[in-house]
């Protein structure tokens, strides 16, 4: 015995097939959070400050908040050992440059500006400091040699070379000294022309780099350069300018000399010490720093100079120059705060509309994902969205603008009589609930529902029709029980005639033999009804193919015969299958009862069975008058029917479908 199953395969033709796919834009943003921010403002208000507070240290000492601090510290005792090894300190500076350094005249002594300073430093210290007046030309030479500690000096690329520069203890101004009647005017008119500088004065560094074509005459100092003015040996003395203007007052020159409007330059005096030497560089610093906070030097400025003359550094007034750090360090902090605040609302902002781009979004997702037609109108009837279940049923047509009433399925609603927004529709053989709601929306004003129930009215029918074959299984078993009673009696009847038939009576067993024939028939179609109103026929049961389209055909033997049509069952005895008997049953009919109503003039119809590949194909063929084109994509549609009135329900070949 050979065993088979079925499988049903569908086609369908013209079904567009859909993909749903979800785009997202990623947005490489960096999103700081609030307390970075604070940290970070945190940080810039630090560093505003800091550099407020340089500010304020550079205006007042002179020097950064780092050396500030730096030099702060006490004397390390590393630095306390270096002082008590070296016992006295000594200091070189010149001997003819006052009021700075110079031999007084009449007393023989050694004073002056720097001796004053140097003297407090001493004191500042601890240490023993010595002075050594000497020519200027041999001040520098004598600290390189090792014979001084150190001098006053300016920094300069040349000296670099040897010495290293303390913190500046002053500042100080060259200036260009001429006859009263030259016509000089600035110090680059000081070119092609004759002009006295001390020997080793930083001016004769400063005018070869900056000046070219200067002829040089070195003096002993300032005073002999002023002679060499006088005498018409030079056109111009360069020179420091309170030292020339001390000399130039002592040799009685002030109404015969006079100044270029611009200083040459100027710039800090620091004290200069041996390369070789940073551990006294640092311990002079530290005391230069106290200095500056006793402000010593404008102490001294006054004796030395009086108040009009300026040795030191404009400095802003403290009291301004707090009030201005305190005031930009406040508009910086509230600067920063309003920067703060506008970034958190901004990211509020950001994040708020993110939110809510992300709610659109799954609630276009949810309105997508709706099997039900979705379609929101404007105040104009204008299509402003629809869901991808409507897009997909007007296969993707785009829509958007369009009016409702350019679409057929739409054209039938009233979005203006509130009485005609609910109702039912029926288009290309389906059935259609809507409904129009009206929404107070900025987008959109209304929303169109459509839902496709076609499936409910048509589980409605099957209920109906399962329930009319019910009632008719019941009145097929209950005739069929009742009709069989009276033809068993007949069947036993006919057997007791023949044993009372006389021989040779021919006509009476042939009457006889007749009436089985028909009784046997009647049986089996009593077999049939029975079998089509059994309750459990659905099971999966092994059934002979043959035998069970023979029985099909038996039942349709009448509607056969009336269209005079010829059946040919092409089905190999031996095919057997394990099946839903009910569910063919219906099958088989459905397709044979609309082959013989398709051939009301006479026909034939041709059932062949075959098997490949462990698949049975059952294929009905007839030749009637066929299908028109024009049907051929909803014949599987239900309650579709080409029949008259009364004599199709539509649901025939939808159930075999």
């Amino acid at each position: 015995m050979m065993m088979y199953g079925i499988i049903p395969v569908i086609y369908q033709q013209g079904v567009s097939r859909w993909k749903i796919r979800y785009y997202s834009q990623e947005k490489f943003v960096m999103k700081i959070s609030i307390k970075k921010i604070l940290i970070i403002i945190l940080i810039n208000i630090v560093i505003v400050l800091l550099f407020a507070v340089n500010q304020f240290v550079d205006n007042t000492y002179n020097m950064s908040l780092y050396k500030y601090i730096q030099y702060s510290i006490p004397l390390t005792q590393t630095e306390v050992d270096y002082m008590s090894g070296k016992g006295t300190l000594f200091f070189s500076s010149d001997n003819n440059a006052p009021p700075f350094a110079y031999i007084d005249k009449n007393s023989g002594q050694y004073k002056g500006l720097v001796l004053d300073y140097v003297n407090a430093l001493s004191i500042e210290l601890g240490i023993n400091i010595d002075y050594m007046p000497q020519k200027w030309e041999d001040v520098i030479s004598s600290v390189i040699s090792g014979e001084a500690d150190m001098c006053d000096v300016f920094p300069s690329e040349e000296r670099m070379k040897h010495l290293v520069f303390s913190e500046p203890i002053y500042r100080m101004r060259a200036i260009v000294m001429i006859n009263k009647n030259s016509d000089i005017t600035n110090a680059y008119g000081l070119s092609g022309h004759k002009v006295a500088i001390p020997s080793g004065d930083y001016a004769a560094e400063y005018v070869r780099t900056n000046i070219p074509f200067i002829e040089i005459v070195e003096t002993s100092d300032l005073q002999d350069s002023l002679r060499e003015l006088n005498d018409g040996r030079v056109e111009a003395v360069i020179g420091d300018e309170p030292v020339l203007m001390n000399f130039a007052n002592e040799l009685g020159m002030n109404d015969k000399v006079k100044i270029l409007d611009s200083a040459l330059y100027d710039r800090d005096v620091c004290i200069g010490v041996r390369k070789s030497d940073p551990l006294l560089l640092n311990i002079l610093n530290k005391g230069i720093l106290n200095l500056h906070k006793k402000n010593f030097v404008e102490k001294i400025q006054q004796k030395w100079f009086g108040i009009s003359s300026a040795i030191l550094k404009h400095k802003v007034p403290e009291k301004f120059m707090l009030l201005f750090i305190v005031l930009n360090t406040a508009l910086i902090i509230i600067f920063m705060l309003t920067a703060l605040w506008s970034y958190t609302l901004k990211t509020e902002v950001t994040r708020r509309t993110e939110d809510l781009n992300k709610s659109k979004n799954n609630l276009q997702i949810t309105f997508d994902n709706l099997s039900s037609f979705l379609i929101c109108l404007d105040g104009d009837g204008c299509i402003v969205n629809s869901n991808k279940s409507f897009r997909s049923y007007i296969k993707d047509k785009p829509v958007n603008g369009m009016c409702y009433r350019d679409i057929q399925i739409l054209n039938c609603l009233s979005i203006d009589d509130a009485a005609q927004r609910d109702g039912e529709i029926t288009y290309e053989g389906r059935f259609y609930l809507f409904s129009v709601s009206e929404l107070d929306y900025s987008d959109f004003k209304y929303i169109v529902v459509i839902e496709d129930i076609t499936d409910r009215k048509l589980s409605q029918q099957q209920v109906l029709q399962q329930n009319k074959m019910i009632a008719l299984g019941q009145l097929a078993a209950g005739v069929a029980h009742e009709i069989r009673n009276p033809i068993g009696l007949i069947q036993n009847y006919c057997y007791i005639l023949k044993t009372y038939i006389f021989n040779g009576n021919t006509v009476a067993e042939d009457s006889i033999n007749a009436m089985e024939l028909s009784v046997q028939r009647v049986d089996k179609i009593i077999n049939n009804l029975l079998n089509f109103s059994h309750a459990d026929a659905d099971k999966l049961t092994v059934v002979n193919i043959k035998e069970l389209i023979m029985d099909i055909i038996l039942l349709e033997n009448k509607a056969r015969i009336k269209n005079n049509i010829q059946i040919k069952l092409n089905c190999n005895d031996d095919i057997r299958m394990l099946t839903r008997t009910e569910s063919l049953n219906h099958i088989f009919l459905n397709l044979l009862s609309n082959s013989i109503d398709s051939m009301p003039d006479g026909g034939s119809i041709t059932v062949d069975c075959a098997v490949e590949n462990n698949y049975l194909t059952v294929d009905f063929a007839d030749n009637g008058s066929g299908i028109s084109q024009e049907y051929l994509e909803r014949i599987f549609n239900p309650f579709f029917t080409t029949k008259n009135v009364g004599q199709g329900t539509g649901l025939g070949l939808y159930i075999v479908y």
